[in-house]
């Protein structure tokens, strides 16, 4: 795992750490509330919810099944009463592009309707970040939020956020489709080969000297290792691996 220098301290990376490997126990809903308590140990803040959306093929949203964390329930009673679903420009900007937003600049990009900035800021929703995943097969999408005065607006903050939030996807598809069956699809065995110096830390170059290919083979199969897997980056593949007994954890 590589981190910019000087934004994120030791004692940080090892949180992080901590949170990546209780996210691939995270079965239940119970789980991911200890998962997300945990997550509010780092980055301090005042409410949350997850969610996983199913999508047809325009990416439009056909069922949305959500875990409140700690929103306040009058402000969902208000939200479902009003249909502000409708104009919620954070859930038009999560379920569009996935990637980590900033509630104001949201709101500033769609030029967010008063009356659900009024509301929502009457329940202390004025500002917060939210970020979210779909699955390779573009037909599953989840969100996190996170809000409140006690959340430091940082690259630090940012930077968390952009390292769990592919996991804490991981968790909540499984909770959301337990019994289901897996997206995970087989590894070769060139795959699993490259996949296992990835869990050692070794780089795209140092798979290449060991394995005797061309980097952009090497890179040519981590691509194909993460579609397969789901994942958006080389440490949620080999995390999601280890879930699913493909390699070792040690």
């Amino acid at each position: 795992m590589v981190f910019k220098k000087n934004l994120l301290s030791k004692r940080d990376a090892i949180s992080i750490l901590e949170l990546i490997h209780t996210s691939l126990f995270c079965s239940t809903e119970e789980d991911f509330r200890t998962l997300e308590s945990e997550l509010s140990q780092l980055i301090p803040y005042n409410f949350s919810v997850s969610g996983l959306a199913k999508m047809d093929d325009h990416s439009c949203l056909i069922s949305y099944d959500i875990i409140n964390l700690g929103y306040p329930s009058e402000w969902l009673e208000v939200y479902t009463r009003k249909n502000f679903y409708q104009i919620d420009s954070i859930v038009k900007e999560n379920f569009t592009n996935f990637r980590l937003q900033r509630w104001k600049d949201t709101f500033k990009k769609y030029s967010t309707p008063k009356e659900f900035l009024y509301h929502a800021e009457d329940f202390g929703l004025k500002d917060g970040f939210t970020h979210g995943q779909k699955n390779f097969m573009h037909n599953t999408g989840s969100l996190f939020s996170i809000a409140g005065d006690s959340i430091e607006y940082s690259n630090r903050t940012e930077m968390i956020l952009e390292v769990v939030m592919p996991h804490f996807h991981q968790a909540i598809t499984r909770i959301a489709d337990k019994g289901c069956k897996s997206d995970i699809r087989t590894l070769s065995k060139r795959e699993l080969e490259v996949l296992n110096w990835l869990k050692k830390g070794k780089s795209s170059w140092d798979i290449s000297m060991i394995l005797s290919i061309s980097e952009r083979t090497v890179n040519f199969h981590i691509n194909n290792i993460k579609q397969k897997l789901g994942a958006v980056n080389r440490l949620q593949a080999v995390a999601v691996a280890v879930q699913h007994g493909m390699i070792d954890i040690e």
